[in-house]
């Protein structure tokens, strides 16, 4: 016992050491204090080599003094109070916040329940009774009794398929008996998910609620689950109503497809010509990935017996028509970790999200003492009568009502004078919908919201991870604004700007030596046995140009005088400066990979490219090193003029402010 109070004792002590070690002020800007912690972790963050040296250290240090001069900068001319800064921070932070409100634990245990349902595919049938979630209390009980009736009529045995086709209020009922064919997790609303899962094969469900009404459902089979396929589909449309002639021209259609895709005709020229299903014609019938319940019965069936990539099937006759299937592509479920992320993206699209939201708000109450006065809360619903319809209601009618009716954290509480207010700014209420339904959905939104936003003015103090997040998107949101308009903008739009800083620095901007290059290419196809012919005409066509100066209308000529038309071969004609090479000490001119000594002076060189086109290159001439024009680097000139206003800006800003390094807390962190 007092080795564990000693143990306990030192581990506390060296906890408050390294604490107030982080706490220690190592920069002052101003009256502003810096914490060694704050430079530690963006050191760490900003440093993929962690080393903690004397010159590291001090170069970053450098770089945080102007990063933090900017921000402070940023909030002296009020960018953090513009509509723009604060909707974009209050976007990052609603992201941020994201994980604080979804138990973990939950998530995860959802998440692997999720994975665990698609290993398998479940078919089964149902019955719904229908009933509204705004239903009243005499409705609901009218619902209920129908499905009862049902559900034990089910249990004694009778035909499943007969009783959904004559009391379900699924529309699909009458067609197909209730069946849903096989369906795996994510297919259905979670709630059907969750109870279909549980039930044995041949048993027949307890009663469940979901949003859509009362339900029962009964398991036939349950299998692995095949993974997904790729396939894509030749459909010929015809109605499962359509008269007999019109029946009989599909099937003789899709028979005439089929036997020709037998005989080996081209797939996707077959879709195009003969699919009905416009939206896959452009991709050959392509309907992507897809797995078990996301395609009616029939198809699925059809589309998960084809074995082999390539495999095409037989004619498939579905409610929309008839379908040849074609096999593309097919892959199993994938592990779990590999799954995860995918799957926790869909289950915060599902209902199962609320679930995670759910079990935080519960932790919370606990936190922050949540406690309620029930008694309270129904003696105001019963001062709201039906004008809450038509938002006529009013708070008079809660006078002198002050109850409260919850409270929580100690400080917080909600009041039925505070009920009245809200209810008195819904205006008009969801009508007929029953009060007390009405009011106990309003109730729980209330304290969810109240109890959420609490926490979210707590995060910053319960979580340090969040509160550094949140100050460093801060202070990048306001950086990235006042550099802006500082900097970047102000550099890429003054142009006399950039003409003085190109002036002054034109020598940093400099071609290397060059040669000056005449080029004739052409469409040398048709002519495979006269193109040294045509080569050397060119060659002294661009020869000559270098004394006229008109190489394109010289190479013209030379192909008209050997009977060529310069356009059917689409001659091109191009005077272009190359960079010039060293290469084992040699120098070349090189010209998209032809590379021409520089002795060849007045010499000429043919390369034939990827395909039909020929080049004739002709050295001209050798241009010296010279300063590029402006428009030549203004890319360049741009970004350096950036570099010297940032450095002029933050010197002002080093003159603006006063900046002081704690050199003993500087040198503790030193590792020599």
């Amino acid at each position: 016992m007092r080795k564990t109070i000693l143990v306990f004792a030192i581990f506390s002590a060296m906890s408050a050491v390294a604490q107030s070690t982080a706490d220690e002020v190592v920069l002052t800007i101003d009256n502003e204090k810096i914490s060694r912690g704050e430079f530690e972790r963006q050191y760490k963050k900003n440093n993929s080599d962690i080393s903690f040296d004397s010159s590291s250290l001090a170069e970053y240090m450098r770089l945080f003094i102007d990063y933090k001069l900017k921000v402070i900068e940023a909030e002296a001319v009020g960018l953090d109070t513009t509509f723009e800064f604060k909707n974009e921070l209050d976007g990052y932070c609603a992201q941020l916040e994201k994980p604080y409100f979804t138990d973990s634990r939950v998530d995860d245990s959802l998440a692997r329940e999720a994975y665990d349902h698609m290993h398998w595919d479940v078919r089964a049938s149902h019955i719904l009774i229908n009933c509204a979630e705004n239903a009243s209390a005499a409705d609901t009980l009218k619902a209920y009794k129908r499905i009862q009736s049902v559900y034990q009529r089910a249990l004694k045995g009778e035909d499943f398929a007969k009783l959904a086709r004559e009391n379900s209020d699924d529309p699909s009922a009458s067609r197909n008996g209730g069946d849903l064919g096989y369906f795996t997790a994510f297919s259905m609303i979670y709630e059907f998910e969750k109870v279909a899962y549980a039930t044995k094969v041949s048993d027949v469900s307890p009663i469940f609620r979901t949003r859509f009404g009362y339900h029962i459902l009964k398991v036939f089979d349950r299998r692995t689950n095949p993974g997904q396929i790729r396939a894509a589909h030749i459909m010929v449309r015809v109605d499962q109503n359509a008269d007999e002639a019109a029946q009989k021209a599909a099937v003789e259609k899709v028979n005439m497809i089929a036997d020709s895709l037998a005989a080996g005709s081209d797939w996707a020229q077959m879709v195009n010509r003969y699919t009905d299903d416009r939206g896959t014609r452009a991709g050959h019938g392509d309907l992507n990935w897809f797995s078990t319940g996301m395609m009616v019965p029939e198809f699925e069936s059809a589309a998960f017996a084809l074995k082999n990539v390539g495999d095409i099937s037989a004619p498939v006759r579905t409610m929309y028509g008839w379908h040849i299937i074609k096999l593309l592509d097919k892959k199993s479920i994938d592990s779990f970790e590999n799954l995860q992320e995918q799957i926790k993206k869909r289950l915060s699209r599902d209902v199962r999200s609320q679930m995670a939201q759910e079990a935080v708000l519960e932790s919370l109450k606990r936190e922050y003492k949540f406690t309620e006065d029930k008694s309270a809360y129904k003696e105001f619903v019963g001062l709201v009568d039906t004008t809450i319809w038509s938002g006529s209601w009013s708070a008079d009618k809660a006078k002198g009502y002050d109850k409260v009716i919850f409270s929580f954290a100690d400080t917080v509480k909600f009041t039925q004078a505070d009920y009245a207010k809200k209810v008195v700014s819904y205006g008009v209420a969801p009508r007929n919908v029953p009060i007390d339904l009405l009011m106990k959905r309003d109730y729980d939104r209330i304290v969810e919201k109240m109890i959420f936003d609490y926490e979210r003015k707590q995060l910053v103090n319960k979580y340090p991870e969040y509160k550094y997040l949140k100050q460093e998107y801060h202070d990048g949101i306001l950086l990235f604004a006042l550099m802006d308009k500082m900097v970047w903008t102000k550099a890429a739009t003054d142009s006399a700007g950039q003409e003085r800083f190109y002036e002054a620095n034109k020598q940093k901007y400099m071609w290397d030596d060059r040669a000056e290059v005449a080029v004739s290419s052409y469409n040398g196809i048709a002519f495979v046995n006269d193109l040294s012919n045509i080569d050397a005409k060119l060659a002294q066509a661009l020869k000559t140009g270098t004394k006229k100066g008109d190489y394109a209308e010289q190479s013209k000529a030379a192909l008209q005088k050997i009977g060529i038309a310069p356009d059917s071969v689409d001659l091109q004609v191009t005077v272009k400066k190359y960079n010039i090479v060293d290469i084992d000490g040699a120098k070349y001119c090189d010209i998209d990979g032809a590379k021409i000594h520089m002795d060849a002076w007045g010499k000429s060189k043919t390369k034939k490219l990827a395909g039909k086109r020929f080049k004739v290159l002709y050295l001209v001439k050798k241009v010296p090193a010279m300063p590029k024009t402006l428009e030549e680097c203004r890319g360049a000139v741009i970004a350096d003029y950036q570099n010297q206003l940032e450095t002029e800006w933050v010197e002002q800003l080093r003159a603006k402010h006063t900046v002081k390094i704690n050199e003993s807390v500087f040198n503790s962190m030193i590792k020599r």
